[in-house]
Parts: C-alpha cells; structure tokens; sequence
C-alpha cells in the first residue's frame, strides 16, 4: 500500500515536517515520487519511521537512531510498532511553558535548542514554538499565568528565531523574492517571523516588514522592489477587515507580485473566503512549503489537498 506524506503522518504520529527532516538529514525514510513529485511511502517506510520515533523518544541521537531503524528494515529483524497518536502538545512545550512562568531563560533556550537539534527549524516551529505559544496564551486567559511571563516566552522565541534568519548566508541576487507583512493593525507577526526564517533556508529573498504595516507603505514597497509576491498575515479576527482592504487595494493597484493571504484569523470567519489572493494553507511549515514552490515555479505537488492554496478570484487552485 502507497501512503501519502499527510496519510504517513497520521499512521505513525510523526508529523510530516519531521518526515521531511528527516529524510533531508538522515536519510530515513526513503519515499519514492510519483509522477509529479509527490513523495509516496509503503509499509516498510512506516515501519522505519515507527522505529526511528521510538529510539528518538527513548533518548538515542537522531542520526543513531536513523541508523539503526534502516539496519534493522533492510535486515528484516524490525518488529513494527503499533501506531499511534501523535500527542496533542509535544513535551518540549510544556518545558517551554514552565520555564516562562519561572522566567528561566535558559531552560527556555535549552528546549528550544533541543527541539532544532533533534528535527531541524521547520518541526521545532511547527510542533514546539507554535504549540508553547499557544498553551501560555491559554494560561494567561486562564490566570494561571501573568502576561509579564507570556510576554517574556514570546520576546525569547522570536529573539531565537531572528537570530537563526541572521546566522544564513543572504540568498543570491537572482533569488526570487517576496514580501512579508502583517496588515495594518495587526501587531502579531510571529507567523511571518518564522516564514521570514523558512522561506530564507530555500534561498528565497525575503523583504521583512513585519507588523502594522500600512497599505500605502506596502504598494509603495512592492513597487520599488519589483519582489515576486507578497504575503499578508493575519492573527487576531479583528485584523481581517484590514487585511481584507489591503489584498483587495494590491489587486487594484495591479501589482506584479502574486498575492498571498494566511494566518489563524482566516480560519475564524466565514467573511475570509471574499479576501483576494491565494489562501495559504493552515500549519507555517505547509505555508512555507506553499510559498517555496510557487516562487520556485509552481506549488509543491503535496501542498494540493483540501488546503490547496486557492485564487479568490478565479476559484481555481493557482498555478504558474
């Protein structure tokens, strides 16, 4: 039997950005492609993730441990897993949690270093950055936790991820680019933050603005870079009329660079779908997945689900 990366992901409980790591590290697993690159796994690859997930959370090092499962597949000694579900919340988020009610910053780090060491930045984001975000989000609405601790989890986290985007090498000159902004009003942009480092790991050139940003300022920034596309994120619900006015005024202004809308506050409002551009879809490293593909010359074949980016406009899934 074929598995798709998602239908992997939910038959071992390793999420499809750690496959990707993975694979891209270690060499395990070893899908083969389809026709139009999609990555397509068989039994005997869910039954080395299985194993390589059980020695990961049995403490061996991730490239031991990727070699041991391989050993054992090929050698026909592996006693398949049973699957299971993947935890709601990994346990380094949790870690993250607790270290921001105690502001212990290096316990902050460590977890956070741990995460990016063991499944490369694309996982940490997506299964501990995002996750940690969200639970002291929760607490602090809760009141079991002061918005002096969320505050100070938040500004770490982001600090790191800035660090990592300042430690690459710049793209080269011909690299596609795009543009990255929250709308006006619209003041939480870790989103774009952790896009800013994915999309700078495929070597693509991102023009950061971040935050509250203008419409004027950011027609006026698509025009003086010339980028290939722009993508707007928005968090809060109450950011969406503000997106809504900037992707409809890029369309009128009939700008060069594809438009690009995503973030959590599209999935909160039936008033989202009338936003011009194509709809990222939701999970940054899928997002990211997404933008990388169609600056690259079309969208990666995996990202074509049920979240398949899709042009308002035409209602049809945008291809180059």
């Amino acid at each position: 039997m074929k598995y798709t990366v998602q239908a992997a992901s939910k038959a071992t409980g390793v999420s499809s950005a750690r496959l990707r790591t993975w694979e891209r590290r270690y060499g395990v697993p070893r899908p083969r492609r389809s026709e139009t690159g999609r990555r397509l796994y068989e039994d005997d690859d869910l039954a080395v993730i299985r194993r390589m997930a059980a020695l990961v959370d049995a403490g061996v090092p991730a490239a031991q441990a990727a070699e041991a499962a391989l050993a054992e597949v090929e050698s026909g000694l592996v006693v398949d897993l049973p699957a299971a579900a993947p935890p709601e919340v990994h346990a380094l988020a949790y870690t993250i949690t607790n270290a921001a009610e105690r502001y212990d910053e290096l316990e902050l780090k460590g977890a956070l270093d741990r995460a990016v060491e063991t499944a490369g930045w694309e996982a940490a984001l997506v299964e501990v950055v995002f996750p940690s975000l969200r639970l002291v989000g929760e607490r602090w609405q809760r009141g079991e936790l002061s918005l002096s601790a969320e505050h100070f989890a938040s500004s770490i986290l982001r600090r790191e991820v800035l660090a990592a985007v300042a430690a690459m090498p710049l793209p080269p000159a011909d690299a596609p680019s795009i543009v990255l902004a929250c709308p006006e009003d619209e003041r939480h942009d870790m989103g774009v933050t952790a896009l800013w480092l994915l999309l700078r790991q495929a070597d693509i050139n991102v023009i950061f603005l971040g935050a509250d940003v203008p419409t004027v300022e950011l027609l006026s920034a698509l025009r003086r870079t010339d980028a290939d596309a722009i993508s707007l994120s928005a968090t809060a619900p109450n950011s969406l009329p503000m997106l809504g006015l900037a992707a409809r005024a890029l369309v009128g202004g009939r700008v060069r660079a594809r438009i690009f809308v995503g973030g959590p506050a599209l999935d909160q409002s039936d008033g989202a779908r009338d936003i011009p551009g194509v709809r990222l879809p939701p999970g940054i490293g899928d997002a990211a997945n997404t933008l990388i593909g169609a600056l690259n010359g079309g969208p990666d074949p995996e990202t074509l689900s049920e979240h398949a980016p899709i042009d308002i406009r035409s209602g049809r899934p945008e291809v180059d």
